[in-house]
């Protein structure tokens, strides 16, 4: 009967045992909390105090998101509250590492988290989601391709590397993982890396977070790379434009004006910087002389052209006297003839009829000898023209090629 009722019994423990309800009240009460907050608060919570304390930052892109450490003082056995492992309580209770920036210049006013999460090993987890304000050296030379490197500096103000080391919990390729995940629109940057070290930085354990961001460059691109371009483009298709130079001239002008109203837009866009300018800023400059050069370039051909077909002075002057003479000398033989045809006859008039043939055939031939000799001058202008064209176009495609080579790379 004893074994019956001793086998009953061994047999109601388990069962006891599955229907325990267990609180996270009980495992702090356990804890004693309250009662320690000396022990818990005042003081770095580790028992050898020869070994540094470990702390993990867990962070992202945009902030960090997490802070843990191991308090040697709070432990527990899941197993005697039915596996309750984690535990919230307030962060007011515990010790809490001082983590500062050092390229901060605005002093963040985001606090802790309210409430910390306490594993059974002792592991404290804090929250402090915050915005960080920093400097950081820009190079603006290379706009709007440009690559910047940032580095944020995570270290303790008062714990030397013998009593916090700090360690990041996840490594680079996990945190851009994360920051996908995170971050939904990244505005005018594009992260490209987030690499964090471990180093010691004269005698304290800091963390180097170094933040590689590129630049969106696709409204720079459409709203004045593009444009400037076409216009040149423009500017170079008006050697087509059938020969009128006033009219190249005007158009030249033109086009000029328009890369003059991109040249306002760039100086709204372009960032300040106190260094070298960037290269979109020699890219407008560029393309301004360039535009200039080709109307320089026609009005020096116009200048050649003239200078070739304009007649002599002097030489105009004689013929106007020559004309002069001729037109009185005409009306004199005029009458003269009259009274010749009268009294020579018609072998006279036939003499003179010829001599006025040879005299018409001689212009006729001065005429055409001017006709050839504008044409002539007319194809050496063209020529020109051409060469002109030509060495202007070698001017551009070499300017452009070398710094389109040297803007992305």
């Amino acid at each position: 009967m004893r074994l019956l009722v001793l086998y009953l019994f061994l047999d109601y423990i388990p069962g006891a045992l599955l229907k325990q309800t267990c609180k996270h009240y009980d495992v702090a009460k356990y804890l004693n909390i309250t009662e320690r907050e000396d022990l818990l608060l005042m003081t770095m919570p580790k028992n050898n105090w020869t070994e540094p304390l470990l702390i993990t930052v867990d962070l992202v892109f945009i902030s960090i998101l997490d802070v843990m450490w191991k308090n040697d003082f709070l432990s527990w056995d899941p197993q005697q509250f039915c596996n309750i492992s984690h535990i919230t309580v307030p962060l007011s209770y515990f010790w809490v590492p001082d983590l500062y920036f050092l390229e901060q210049v605005v002093e963040d006013a985001s606090p802790w988290m309210r409430y910390a999460n306490v594993s059974h090993e002792g592991i404290i987890t804090a929250l402090k989601p915050m915005r960080l304000t920093s400097t950081c050296i820009l190079d603006f030379y290379y706009f709007p391709f440009d690559i910047q490197k940032c580095s944020v500096t995570i270290t303790s103000t008062m714990h030397l590397e013998s009593s916090i080391v700090l360690k990041s919990l996840k490594n680079s390729s996990e945190i851009r993982s994360e920051e996908e995940k995170f971050v939904v629109d990244h505005g005018e940057w594009h992260p490209l890396d987030l690499v964090v070290k471990e180093k010691p930085l004269n005698g304290y354990s800091t963390l180097l977070c170094t933040v590689v961001i590129q630049r969106q460059s696709s409204l720079y691109v459409f709203a004045l790379i593009l444009p400037s371009f076409f216009l040149l483009i423009l500017d170079l298709l008006s050697f087509y434009i059938p020969r009128s130079y006033n009219e190249k001239i005007s158009f030249k002008i033109t086009v000029l004006l328009g890369i003059s109203v991109l040249t306002l837009i760039l100086n709204d866009l372009l960032p300040a910087s106190s260094d070298a300018p960037p290269i979109i800023v020699l890219f407008v400059i560029g393309t301004m002389s360039l535009m200039t050069a080709g109307i320089l370039e026609t009005i020096f051909v116009m200048y050649i052209g003239g200078k070739i077909l304009r007649p002599d002075s002097t030489s105009a002057k004689t013929n106007l006297l020559y004309e002069g003479n001729m037109l009185k000398s005409c009306s004199e033989e005029v009458k003269l003839e009259e009274e010749k045809v009268l009294e020579g006859g018609v072998v006279w008039m036939l003499e003179r009829i010829c001599r006025d043939m040879h005299l018409v055939k001689e212009q006729i031939l001065s005429l055409r000898s001017t006709k050839e000799l504008e044409a002539k001058c007319a194809m050496f202008q063209e020529k020109i023209e051409k060469l002109v064209f030509y060495i202007h176009l070698v001017l551009v495609t070499a300017f452009y090629v070398t710094l389109f080579i040297k803007w992305k790379w």
